[in-house]
């Protein structure tokens, strides 16, 4: 199998150590595994994600995505990986008089045109039998600015009541899906989503973690697929 390993950054890819990386362009990885492996960076946020994953994602037929993650959720404290099964862009849409309104909510968007459900993204892969996913599924929700102050928190808090926020995992999700392209979304807890505090996180335990889940997701898939 063709696996393509999408993160925003080389730094949160343990696969990508020592790997002349440049922005854009799919690299194999050096590790051995049962199946041909490369790694893509794709710079952060969901428009760079979305662009150049579009240009590659034909070639591949499985799609990892993984990153570093806040957690609104203390079931998931710093260092826990977790598999994000459902998503949506949390701040696309409108600002009326201070209400936060989604295309779905205004009627610009039909809540049930493909690939969303109401304003949800959901991946129909996981419960495919060619890997195995032992982490705890969770909803996440994709910002283009992360969330650092109580009130910006308390509004995406009430409005998507999500377990985990991203900057990209959205835009993975839609893209594969148009694509029919099967993907996951693996993401480590390196910091608590709380007013902006980067003395508490912890990137390097948060890193080492995803990493050996990634390993662990790549040697269970079969290789009869």
């Amino acid at each position: 199998m063709k696996i393509l390993i999408v993160s925003a950054t080389a730094k949160e890819n343990g696969l990508a150590t020592g790997l002349d990386v440049k922005k854009g362009i799919p690299i194999k990885v050096k590790e051995s595994f049962n199946h041909e492996v490369d790694v893509l960076v794709t710079g952060v946020g969901a428009v760079p994600t979305t662009f150049f994953l579009t240009k590659v994602v034909g070639n591949y037929q499985l799609i990892i995505n993984i990153g570093i993650a806040g957690s609104y959720n203390p079931i998931y404290p710093i260092g826990s990986v977790v598999c994000i099964n459902e998503e949506t862009f949390g701040d696309y849409g409108i600002d009326d008089r201070g209400v936060f309104k989604s295309l779905c909510d205004v009627n610009i968007n039909a809540k049930d045109e493909f690939p969303f459900l109401g304003d949800t993204l959901h991946n129909p892969w996981l419960k495919d039998a060619f890997f195995e996913i032992k982490l705890p599924l969770v909803k996440g929700v994709t910002l283009s600015t992360v969330s650092g102050s109580e009130e910006a928190i308390r509004k995406i808090k009430e409005r998507w009541n999500a377990d985990v926020e991203t900057m990209e995992s959205a835009s993975v999700f839609y893209v594969c899906r148009l694509m029919d392209i099967k993907f996951v979304c693996l993401r480590s807890i390196s910091n608590m989503v709380e007013p902006r505090d980067r003395a508490k996180w912890d990137l390097k335990n948060a890193i080492n973690n995803l990493t050996h889940e990634v390993r662990y997701l790549i040697n269970s898939i079969r290789t009869d697929c």
